[in-house]
């Protein structure tokens, strides 16, 4: 291929990639099938951007680039803030093209990163006007991790004038960084929580880790056993459910282990380096994006994928240009074949999603069947596999309901697949089983109240008075995180069950 065409940071994602899939088939208890199948198609991508002279597009019009991306996203925004369209999230008020704020948030952050690199060097109007709106509409998405990431990336650019004024600039972050904890205390103090449940997870398998997509399950049970050696822990009044890994190293250090941890760190290492030694805006972009990551799911998104690959593969060209063309025709041939078994996979998948979401609320037993043939292609889909579960338990297969619902709890921290379990067992008279459930459920969020109603439940179908005096007197007692009808009526139900 040429050793003009074949650098360091090809030969060094070639190996992480090869890791990647070996870890998967070989380390991977979980179902990960869409997660796999993502990860090799941004392979694709960056193989593809490989065969394009990206070093030799000048770093302006990559900052018109981003200019227009996220200008089109803050407009976007807007729009959904007066009412215009429609928001991702029903919830939040504006969110671009995203689900949420956060990652709109980011995208801004990013964008606006290199932008502001660029008008730094350059003091174009047009660079400028972009960066002010920008800069208008981030702090609207209300995202501490983007503001962060966006003040990083600052303070890089201007660090002589920090220097300078070292002292008032740290007293402003200070107070800056005390006023953003104190707004969100609760939610900052929950990422705390699964921080160091997460590095105990990592730590049950340093080396190789639990294989891909078994992040949120290894969290699960790494808060279970927290919550079980510290039951009067602080964190038992913030902790709540994850649905998403709040930290992507940490994340790829629980699944891929030491050695995908520290392949993935010299990737990037590699490609910031590259693209600061010749002051490439995309740099920014790139510190911009790490920042984020180490408070959010980038890597969860398409387009922080593309993002990624693209800066990458720019890093990759910088100073490395082939002139190769039986390179560059090998590398797209690979790519092509690549995306095309990856886009073969994943649309049977697509559509099996589609076809679920006609009847994913319909509680008929007629569809059990219909769950059964997407059951293959949506095996790592924990949404499917507990509405599933919840479908054979109301058609009075428990044992076939609980697999389903154990496949789901291999890819979910929510402690309600294993309450459902306790159900099921409880309705097949396995009481011993059903309360080890309840208990590791509750272990698992110890703010929630239905694990131990469930428990006080089941004791009382067992006949077992005491333990159900018991029970619903650490009910009565119990301090409820959010108060709601069904808890009020849990309570009261606990105030009959205690001796008068």
């Amino acid at each position: 291929m040429g050793k003009d065409f074949i650098g360091k940071i090809d030969l060094w994602v070639a190996v992480w990639f090869a890791y990647y899939v070996c870890n998967t088939l070989a380390v991977s208890h979980t179902p990960c099938a869409g997660v796999f199948l993502h990860t090799c198609g941004w392979v694709s991508l960056y193989m593809l951007l490989r065969c394009l002279p990206l070093a030799r597009i000048d770093g302006r019009v990559w900052a018109y680039v981003c200019a227009a991306l996220g200008c089109w996203q803050a407009v976007t925004g807007l729009a959904q803030l007066f009412g215009y369209s429609a928001s991702g999230h029903h919830l939040y008020a504006m969110t671009g093209s995203f689900f949420n704020p956060a990652p709109f948030g980011a995208f801004l952050a990013v964008m606006l990163s290199v932008v502001t690199a660029a008008y730094r060097e350059r003091h174009d109007r047009m660079l400028a006007a972009a960066g002010c709106l920008l800069l208008v509409v981030l702090p609207a998405a209300w995202s501490r991790a983007a503001l962060l990431s966006y003040a990083v990336c600052l303070a890089m650019l201007y660090r002589t004038y920090i220097i300078r004024y070292r002292k008032m600039v740290a007293l402003c972050a200070a107070i800056a960084a005390v006023s953003l904890y104190l707004i969100k205390q609760g939610s900052a103090n929950s990422r705390v929580l699964m921080l160091l449940a997460s590095f105990g997870a990592w730590t049950d398998n340093l080396l190789l880790g639990t294989g891909t997509g078994g992040y949120m399950h290894a969290l699960g049970e790494s808060q279970a056993a927290y919550f079980a050696a510290h039951p009067e822990s602080a964190f038992t009044e913030c902790v709540g459910i994850a649905d998403m890994p709040f930290n992507e190293p940490m994340r790829i250090a629980v699944e891929q282990g030491l050695v995908g941890l520290a392949l993935t760190a010299v990737i990037m290492s590699l490609a910031a380096r590259r693209l600061r030694r010749v002051s490439h805006p995309l740099f920014y972009g790139m510190v911009a994006l790490s920042v984020f990551s180490l408070f959010s799911y980038p890597l969860s998104i398409p387009a922080f994928g593309v993002v990624l690959a693209v800066i990458v593969a720019t890093a990759a060209d910088t100073g490395h240009v082939s002139t190769s063309c039986v390179g560059r025709a090998c590398a797209l041939a690979g790519s092509v074949a690549l995306g095309v078994a990856v886009c073969a996979m994943l649309l049977p998948r697509r559509e099996a999603k589609d076809v679920y979401g006609r009847f994913a609320y319909v509680d008929n037993e007629v569809f059990i069947k219909d769950h059964y043939e997407l059951l293959p292609r949506l095996d790592d889909d924990r949404r499917f596999l507990f509405g599933f579960g919840m479908l054979l338990r109301r058609a009075g297969r428990y044992n076939d309901s609980n697999a389903m619902l154990s496949r789901g709890a291999m890819l979910s921290a929510d402690p309600m697949f294993h309450i459902l379990m306790g159900r099921n067992c409880e309705d097949m008279q396995e009481y011993g089983m059903a309360d080890s459930l309840y208990a590791h459920a509750f272990r698992m969020v110890p703010n929630r109240i239905y694990p131990l109603y469930r428990q006080m439940k089941l004791y009382e179908n067992m006949g077992d008075t005491v333990r159900m005096r018991s029970k619903a007197a650490e009910i009565a007692d119990f301090r409820v995180k959010v108060e709601s009808p069904a808890t009020r009526e849990m309570k009261r139900e606990a105030g009959k069950c205690m001796p008068r």
